[in-house]
């Protein structure tokens, strides 16, 4: 930038010196010839006494001048030449000053002159202020200075005319030069910066130029080159389809590769069209042609791919025979690329029309569809290459964007015109206009007899055939995406596939159909109801959908508690760093980028399975080790209770057997003693009979607890556990299994990781998000799990909308044995455990509730915690 203002300042330098010399020169001249002259004014007014005082001064100021012109030849002279100029104004102002002192002093009419040197400073010289200061200061002072000095002031009212005009005429002039010199840099510097801006975009015109051929060339080249290896892939994939003896499910996997080879091949061929248009090799066979039987046949063969979306055809000419000049294949691909396009946004159901007519000198030609048209405003750009109307993330119909631009260009090429018409809601209307004749060809379009055209190389044949003319169209009215395994009821894993693109999906379904039920959903908001419903092991979306995208199902699947241990594996031609983070971040289990590899998809899908599953068997084996050190310890405790029910009922049945003996066997009424006996055997029965119940209710109450707690004496071994993950886990086991339509909202700040024993903190969740859950009620219950950490503590609340507990019922709520849920739903332990787990990692639970107004209890826990070996289990 420095550099660039030097060359820039320097270059205003040398445009200043050169304007400055010049206007020296100039001034030079007129003080060698004019200065002189006006001695001839001199001798007509002057006194003769005078004169040679006069003539002698203009002489000597004529000889400077001249004496200065030679000196200005050399270079090194640009060094002096500012104060040179200066110095000769100065100096002519001089010699005025002299003359006047000699015609009148301060008030001779010969102070013109000084004005006369003004006026052809400030035109001859640009200068800078400092310089027009000196010099327009020194035209004054010498005037001023020569006559004060020589006593030669005259008439005082006409001399202070003089001066008062003089002065003005220096500072106006003055001020002038100033501004011209700031304007005339300004100009300088914006002119050689406007030049060098231009030379600028000239040399990046040119090297665009150069990219742009290069990239043409290069492209063309590459896409011949991929049309050999398409070769060599679609003739075998022909011949197994045709003549070997392929499965089923090895026949479907062929037919996609091939489908998939010929829109490639398809593709190519377009954009080797549009290279040939862009540098006009590209030349049309033209012919006479009947457009009606042509086109009518066109419509038939279509006709049949479009009844497989539901949508009706038609075809309407209003002559049986209307003749045009035309490359017959070139307008097929414009009336075919019109027609996939109708087919493809017009929904099942819709109809498309296909309308031919003659007008006086051209054939008109309409395609309308009753899909939902495009915005008015964009009817223009749907001609522009790689436009298409839903450009945004969605992409929901696919394409590449250049069949209308493609179609565009061969009517232009034609001499014909093509528009489009929607107004947003009601269906599209394309419009292609072709004039009668051929003179309007232009003959540099047309292919010469030499030669096959251009682009009718050895794929012609191919080319020619109906699976590649058709294929748009054909995908465009394809419902069916894959066909159903019979056999996939047998598959160990279910797998959900959220993709639009039906290509996408038989490559994923190829890859997945041997280890994996597979269902398929086009859009996300129908992923996220399949997902729902089905719960499937494995979900496989793409990131860029209609409805809802990837990470928007993602987002919701990690949300319903029924789907946020679901493995999301997310796929994307979107393969940037920030997008694999937000995807990972958003909760998807991988990201891979298409193209991908079917193994690597394959192996990713199972290892995702494999290790959803290792986690639960991890769980399951925990509580295993768990259950089987629970049942050594509390062996005693449920032996004590046996006891107890076992004396109680061998006392009962000696009782109930005294008691029918004293009854006489229920014959005739007892005596009082014997009455008295009985009731008091009927009261004791009654005692025993509790004790009997107690028993076994706290047999139940020990078993359960077996089997959610671990024994006395555990050693617990603290290690960082994920409590917000946790959380999300135990809500989304919980709720299911209680099997309550109850709504849990998830809010979990920060980073939730704390020291702890995994098992017991999830028994802290689990007893208090179940309890919530069975204490709303149904349909209308809540239950909001919130959550916040900082760097020393973790608090989590769990508040529900339920009856709430009663204040006098509220310090009784952690005591051993202690619920208020009915008969058969507990033992009362759960909250006790919830709150030693809690204390014993050095946190503190509280409850706030009001009757009718829910409860909520608080948990606050240290997130570390310090180093205890055999750290007793609560």
């Amino acid at each position: 930038m420095e550099a660039a203002l030097s060359e820039t300042e320097q270059g205003w330098q040398r445009w200043l010196i050169a304007r400055n010399r010049r206007g020296l020169r100039i001034a030079l001249a007129f003080m060698a010839t004019i200065y002189p002259a006006f001695g001839l004014l001199d001798w007509l007014i002057a006194p003769r006494s005078a004169l040679s005082w006069l003539w002698a001064t203009r002489a000597l100021i004529a000889a400077a001048a001249l004496a200065t012109l030679p000196f200005m030849r050399h270079r090194a002279f640009d060094r002096f030449l500012d104060p040179v100029s200066v110095t000769h104004t100065v100096l002519s102002a001089a010699g005025i000053g002299v003359m006047t002192a000699y015609l009148g002093g301060l008030s001779s009419p010969y102070y013109a002159g000084f004005i006369l040197i003004v006026v052809v400073v400030s035109l001859l010289f640009v200068w800078p202020p400092r310089l027009v200061v000196i010099a327009q200061s020194g035209i004054v002072g010498s005037f001023l200075a020569s006559n004060l000095l020589l006593g030669t002031v005259g008439r005082p009212a006409t001399a202070l005319s003089n001066i008062t005009f003089l002065s003005a005429a220096a500072l106006i002039a003055g001020i002038g030069q100033v501004v011209l010199f700031r304007t005339h840099r300004e100009q300088h510097l914006q002119r050689i910066q406007l030049e060098a801006a231009t030379a600028n975009l000239e040399r990046a015109h040119t090297e665009l130029r150069q990219i742009e051929q290069f990239k043409s060339r290069f492209f063309a080249n590459m896409t011949h080159e991929l049309r050999t290896p398409l070769a060599t892939i679609l003739a075998p994939l022909e011949l197994m389809l045709e003549e070997g003896e392929v499965s089923e499910a090895q026949r479907s996997s062929f037919q996609t590769m091939y489908r998939s080879a010929l829109k490639l091949l398809k593709l190519i061929n377009d954009l080797l069209d549009l290279l040939r248009l862009d540098e006009s090799r590209l030349r049309l066979a033209v012919a006479e042609h009947d457009l009606v039987e042509h086109l009518g046949g066109l419509v038939e063969e279509t006709q049949v791919l479009a009844q497989r979306k539901g949508i009706a055809m038609r075809f309407r000419a209003d002559r049986g025979r209307i003749p045009v000049w035309c490359d017959r294949e070139r307008i097929e691909r414009v009336v075919l690329n019109l027609l996939s396009n109708a087919i493809k946004f017009t929904p099942s159901g819709g109809r498309v029309a296909v309308s031919l007519s003659e007008l006086p000198d051209a054939v008109e030609l309409v395609v309308e569809d009753s899909g939902p048209g495009f915005p008015p405003e964009k009817a223009g750009k749907l001609f522009e290459r790689f436009y298409q109307v839903d450009m945004a993330g969605t992409r929901q119909h696919g394409g590449a964007g250049i069949g209308l631009a493609l179609a565009k260009e061969l009517v232009l090429l034609h001499g014909g015109t093509i528009e489009a018409h929607s107004d947003g809601h009601s269906g599209a209307r394309f419009r292609v206009t072709l004039q009668k004749g051929s003179r309007h060809i232009r003959a540099d379009a047309l292919a010469t007899s030499d030669g096959p055209p251009a682009g009718r190389e050895w794929t012609v044949e191919l080319t020619a055939r109906p699976d590649l003319r058709l294929i748009d169209i054909e995908e465009a009215a394809e419902r069916r995406i894959v066909e159903r395994d019979t056999d996939e009821a047998a598959r160990p894993y279910t797998a959900l596939i959220v993709e639009d693109n039906p290509n996408v999906v038989r490559v994923i379904h190829m890859a997945l159909r041997r280890q994996f039920k597979v269902l398929i959903a086009l859009d996300g908001v129908r992923g996220l109801e399949l997902a729902l419903r089905d719960r499937p092991n494995l979900v496989v979306t793409d990131l860029m959908m209609p409805g809802i995208d990837g990470l928007e199902l993602t987002r919701r699947l990690r949300q319903d508690p029924r789907t946020s241990h679901v493995p999301v594996l997310m796929l994307s031609a979107r393969g940037e760093i920030e997008d694999r983070v937000k995807g990972l971040e958003i909760g998807a289990s991988a990201y891979l980028t298409k193209p991908f590899s079917a193994r690597e998809l394959l192996t990713c899908a199972r290892q995702l399975v494999r290790a959803e599953e290792q986690t639960a068997d991890r769980v399951l084996t925990h509580r295993m080790e768990s259950l089987e050190m629970v049942a050594a310890g509390l062996a005693h405790e449920i032996n004590n209770p046996l006891n107890y029910v076992k004396g109680a009922l061998a006392r009962v049945r000696i009782d109930v057997e005294r008691a029918v003996a004293l009854s006489g066997g229920g014959a005739g009424a007892l005596p009082p003693a014997a009455q008295s006996e009985l009731e008091r055997l009927r009261t004791r029965l009654a005692d025993l009979l509790g004790v009997a119940d107690s028993g076994l209710k706290r047999i139940a109450g020990t078993v359960e607890l077996m089997g959610r707690y671990g024994r006395q004496g555990f050693r617990r071994e603290l290690s960082p556990h994920d409590a917000w993950e946790a959380a999300r886990t135990v809500v989304g086991v919980v709720v299911p299994a209680t099997g309550r339509k109850v709504a849990v909202d998830l809010d979990l700040q920060g980073d939730g990781v704390i020291d702890c024993v995994p098992e017991e903190l999830n028994q802290v969740f689990t007893n208090l998000i179940q309890n919530a859950v069975e204490a709303v009620p149904e349909e209308t219950g809540r239950v909001r799990v919130s959550g916040s950490a900082d760097a020393d503590f973790l608090v989590l609340r769990v508040k529900d909308n339920g009856p709430g507990v009663a204040p006098e019922l509220q310090a009784r709520l952690f005591t051993p044995f202690f619920t208020t849920k009915g008969p058969g739903r507990g033992i009362g332990l759960g909250l006790t455990i919830t709150r030693r787990v809690v204390q014993s990692l050095g946190g503190t639970i509280q409850l706030s509730s009001q009757p009718g107004e829910g409860a909520e209890f608080t948990v606050r826990i240290p997130r570390r915690q310090r180093p205890r070996d055999a750290q007793p289990s609560p």
